[in-house]
């Protein structure tokens, strides 16, 4: 989905201005001054090959050695690159499930009984289900972020936009690499890729990464560190060519972890919490909540008190195929196969406490079939492409949960069913969508530089599940048995507990801007979009009608004005690119907790309208060939126009959560000029990242808040070492040692906890690489 402009170009890092790439030669006609540039980066944003900055809409694309430099080896240090893209822990969840945000949307809800606002794309199959997403970070041609609604050309919708991972392809060039980082946390990391040519016509690729560390948070109570890293992933790709007119690209992905969870600590408490008082301490053994947190805060942040061996266990397997063949006069046809397969299972421990306060084991197998047929073409001015998509996944989905159950010591068991009272939210689902769309993009022959692009797209979602929640005795909500509506519910026994339910949506989407090329390398435009993300039930309700009860579609609508510049001057290369949006909610999703019962439950809500406004600057600057500026500046600005919750509270001065009003970043790289026989290049660099604090759950509790933090990177890099093939790189991630933490769960004002997980200290390390 992104190719590089030029062979140099591939595998260096492009925050969406194609930030490190080489400097050009200057051209024959230039005079005795040197000119200093960068070249293009080429993405498929719009489901065709164009520059970067010809795109009319807001784009970021980090490319691969900005992540290698920075040692980013999972999804959540990309909150770092982009502008916009915020990337946190699932609530309750762990680290191998992240949630993310774009421009404030985002879906705190993890069943499969609700889709993300912002999708998770492996090249072009859609991963809804954010387990394993770490998976896909290794071998890439780069990673892009599209913001704003997404669902014209992409297969699912996105009300927020889109992280896309974009594999690199097999070529017909025999080559590969090896690559090996250690660093301080018993760090160890490696990768080895092959690229290999098999005849004229046929090319394979293959693509292993072992990710290892020893974690930083230590539990007192087990005696070692609980979110130690052990992940593994291997990539396959082949790429058929049998013809001029016909490809076909097979890759296949596997991702194993088997590793530590995310691991928390509790950083705040209420002293009225609901197990806090004498008759309710005694039997279960609990210490004060008061003494609890002073003993955490006696602890600092890095080491906690849990006795739950926390872990989280992922397997993915991922498949994609892609056919391409051109029928000639400028048309050509595509179909992409995709298939996906998840299993995992997580326990974590979300109260930070040595006591089993609330204890959450998730349990998930997921697999999913999709199919998208396009076909493209060039028609005069017009380009246009138009398509039919399905998709269709099944799965199981289980929650299970123990609140306030009688301490066992000091070491919890390994799993929430060994605790008498445990809690099962448990659901098996079919979701399944289908949608036809068409776009082109006219030229307007009278006006050079001007053009209009319109497109629309069909959308048909259905959701079946059969609910199955229950503790160990009994269903854990009441049916209507008797199919009449004037007499009570009753509740099921064990095996009659398995209510059916079924909910269609459908709703047209469509954007159109209008975009003006003018100057050298200037573009102008504007934006409007129609997006919708689809309906459903939740899974938690004590009541048959409670359970049918449904929240309601996402709408958006945006509109968006952006520039993107380039500009030449002494020599020197500046390039600025700036996005301004509002976007209009209706029935925005949110997920809400009932405080009222025990096991505490969530429900999924719609706020009635909801605004979000803000914009996106970037920029880069290259004075001399030899420095580098680069940066990025994000605002958000969240707003409840009406929100009125099920029962009749308004709610429509709560916070946006997971959107910081304001995220920067700057950074420099110096590369002096060195004589061949020390290295081809050799570059320092140092970045600064700063993030405003923001509500971290949707229901925007004064305790649920990630605090503003700061962070300071370095790295340096000689490549081809001595006139070899060898690079050796150096990083420190968080230098200062900056104290930051994110939420693990909230529920402060029941449980009487705020617990959270810790971001990562400094880390730093060496990194060898060797290419053949």
């Amino acid at each position: 989905m992104l190719a590089c402009a030029t062979t140099a170009l591939c595998g260096v890092p492009a925050v969406a201005l194609a930030q490190d790439a080489p400097v050009q030669a200057p051209p024959a006609a230039a005079s005795a001054q040197t000119v200093t540039t960068v070249d293009d980066i080429i993405v498929t944003a719009r489901r065709r090959e164009e520059r970067l900055q010809d795109v009319p809409l807001a784009v970021t694309a980090v490319a691969p050695k900005a992540l290698e430099r920075a040692n980013i080896t999972n999804v959540s240090g990309l909150r770092t690159q982009a502008p916009a893209l915020i990337i946190v822990p699932g609530a309750g969840a762990n680290k191998s499930t992240p949630t993310f945000a774009i421009r404030g949307q985002s879906q705190q809800e993890l069943t499969i009984l609700a889709d993300p606002s912002v999708s998770l794309y492996i090249g072009d199959i859609v991963a809804p289900r954010s387990q394993g997403a770490n998976g896909g970070l290794f071998d890439l041609a780069s990673v892009q972020v599209l913001k704003g609604p997404q669902g014209t050309l992409f297969g699912r919708n996105s009300t927020g936009g889109i992280v896309q991972l974009i594999p690199n392809a097999p070529t017909h060039e025999a080559g590969g690499s090896f690559g090996v980082t250690v660093g301080n946390f018993g760090t160890l990391n490696t990768e080895a890729v092959v690229n290999m040519p098999l005849g004229d016509k046929l090319a394979a690729r293959l693509a292993v990464v072992s990710n290892k560390d020893d974690g930083y948070l230590y539990d007192v109570l087990l005696g070692r560190n609980v979110n130690f890293t052990d992940n593994q992933a291997l990539r396959f790709s082949l790429k058929w060519d049998p013809n001029d007119a016909l490809t076909n690209t097979l890759v296949v992905d596997a991702y194993h972890s088997n590793e530590g969870g995310a691991g928390s600590y509790v950083r705040a408490v209420n002293p009225n919490g609901v197990f806090n008082s004498a008759p309710a301490r005694t039997p279960r053994n609990y210490p004060t909540l008061q003494q609890m947190l002073a003993d955490q805060q006696a602890r600092g942040t890095l080491k906690t008190a849990s006795g739950t061996p926390s872990f989280s266990k992922v397997e993915t397997v991922t498949v994609a195929n892609s056919t391409v063949y051109d029928l000639g006069d400028h048309i050509s046809v595509k179909n992409i196969f995709g298939y996906r397969d998840v299993k995992s299972h997580s326990y974590e421990d979300t109260d930070g406490l040595p006591i089993p306060l609330l204890e959450i084991e998730r349990i998930f197998d997921q697999h999913q079939f999709s199919d998208e047929l396009q076909i493209l073409g060039q028609s005069g001015n017009l380009n246009w492409i138009a398509g039919a998509y399905y998709f269709r996944e099944k799965g199981s989905d289980q929650g299970a949960s123990v609140t306030g159950a009688a301490d066992f010591g000091d070491v919890q068991p390994t799993s929430v069913f060994a605790y008498p009272g445990w809690a099962n939210t448990w659901v098996k689902a079919k979701n399944t969508s289908y949608a036809v769309f068409a776009q082109g993009t006219y030229a307007f022959p009278s006006v050079k530089g001007l053009s209009l692009t319109a497109g629309v797209r069909g959308n048909w979602d259905k959701r079946e599940a059969d609910i199955l929640s229950r503790t160990a005795t009994a269903c854990r909500f009441t049916m209507d048995e008797d199919h009449n509506s004037a007499t009570a519910e009753t509740r099921p026994t064990l095996a009659n507990c398995d209510l059916p339910l079924a909910v269609k949506y459908s709703e047209p989407t469509y954007n159109v801007s209008l975009d003006y090329k003018f100057g050298d390398g200037k573009l102008v435009y504007v934006a409007h979009r129609h997006g919708y993300r689809t309906g459903g039930f939740g899974a938690r309700a004590s009541t048959e009608a409670g359970l049918r009860r449904t929240f309601e579609p996402e709408i958006v609508d945006d509109v968006e004005v952006g520039v993107k510049a380039d500009w030449r001057f002494n020599g020197a290369f500046l390039r600025t690119n700036l996005a301004l949006y509002s976007s209009q909610y209706k029935d925005i999703q949110r997920l809400l907790q009932d405080n009222t019962v025990i096991p505490i439950t969530t429900v999924t809500a719609n706020a009635q309208k909801a605004q979000v406004q803000g914009g996106e600057f970037e920029f880069l600057f290259r004075p001399v060939q030899s420095v580098e500026l680069s940066g990025f500046w994000a605002y958000a600005d969240g707003e409840f126009k009406q929100f009125i919750d099920p029962n009749g509270v308004d709610l429509s001065a709560t916070a946006f959560s997971r959107t910081p009003k304001n995220v920067y970043s700057l950074s420099a790289r110096f590369m002096p000029t060195i004589p061949d026989k020390i290295g081809s290049e050799l570059s320092f660099g140092v970045s600064y990242f700063h993030s405003d604090g923001f509500v971290d759950n949707d229901g925007a509790a004064p305790t649920q808040i990630t605090y503003a933090y700061e962070l300071v990177n370095l790295n340096a890099e000689l490549r081809n070492v001595g006139g070899t093939n060898a690079s050796i790189g150096l990083y420190v991630n968080n230098a200062l040692n900056e104290k930051y933490d994110f939420a693990m769960l909230d529920v402060f004002s029941s449980l009487g906890f705020s617990a959270r997980t810790p971001g990562d200290p400094r880390t730093y390390g060496v990194r060898l690489k060797y290419e053949f």
